[in-house]
């Protein structure tokens, strides 16, 4: 069995303002990018990893990944305007270097896709989604339970319509993964049928092909940075880990 690793980096970030890229930002010593990028990188069960970056940050992200892992070939690829063309782009650069090491015969090829923003994932639950996918042959994805109570609103936002039963509500986290040929299938059913921009998962990719997929528990330090407060938990977090 392989597994690889798709870092998705390739999003503008502009609910973080400010003219660079968030994953360019630093927590400690290191960059939100070389965060997330080191925990697939480190871990045991990843065979390969690959970034899909943005156009304008692709030679950025190629010389800090020089600079911060010499040792491993980490190859980057350029994004496209959406999450969802993004991944495919990537599930395709993966696609063509297995196809190049055709010597490399193996059983099942697994793929998980992750936000390159959420920097805090933990080696044990990239374990957790590895395994699930292995031994059920199915998508899996981490997930927490909301705590807030969600209404539904109209279209403009002024009027409530439903109170969403919360008990049964999940806030999705990444990486979300399955075996990579289903995977690509799904990626490329939805880019032929141009499935709107609104899809912000893989697991809804899956889920329209009618294929399993199972939730496991996520991680409350799993966090997405999408906003200066976010960074600043993040810094809270990491000074938290170190201080223990």
């Amino acid at each position: 069995m392989k597994v690889w690793a798709v870092l998705l980096a390739a999003g503008r970030g502009e609910r973080f303002g400010g003219t660079e890229n968030k994953i360019f930002r630093q927590i400690g010593a290191r960059s939100v990018l070389e965060r997330s990028v080191a925990v697939f990188a480190n871990h045991s069960k990843i065979d390969g990893l690959l970034i899909v970056a943005g156009h304008d940050d692709a030679d950025r992200v190629e010389r800090l990944m020089g600079e911060a892992f010499p040792d491993q070939n980490i190859p980057v690829v350029n994004g496209g305007k959406t999450r969802q063309e993004s991944a495919l782009i990537g599930l395709l650069a993966v696609r063509e270097k297995w196809i190049r090491d055709r010597h490399v015969q193996v059983e099942r090829r697994i793929v998980l896709l992750h936000d390159a923003a959420r920097c805090l994932v933990s080696p044990e639950l990239i374990t957790a989604m590895i395994h699930v996918i292995a031994e059920q042959h199915c998508g899996a994805a981490p997930a927490i339970p909301v705590t807030d109570t969600i209404r539904l609103t109209d279209e403009d936002g002024r009027t409530v319509r439903k109170t969403l039963p919360r008990r049964r509500l999940v806030a999705m986290q990444t990486p979300q993964g399955a075996d990579f040929d289903v995977m690509l299938r799904a990626a490329s059913i939805a880019a032929e049928a141009e499935t709107e921009s609104g899809v912000t998962d893989d697991i809804e990719l899956l889920m329209r092909i009618g294929y399993p997929v199972k939730l496991i528990k996520g991680e409350k330090n799993n966090i997405k940075i999408t906003t200066p407060g976010d960074l600043l938990i993040a810094k809270a977090i990491i000074g938290g880990e170190l201080d223990k």
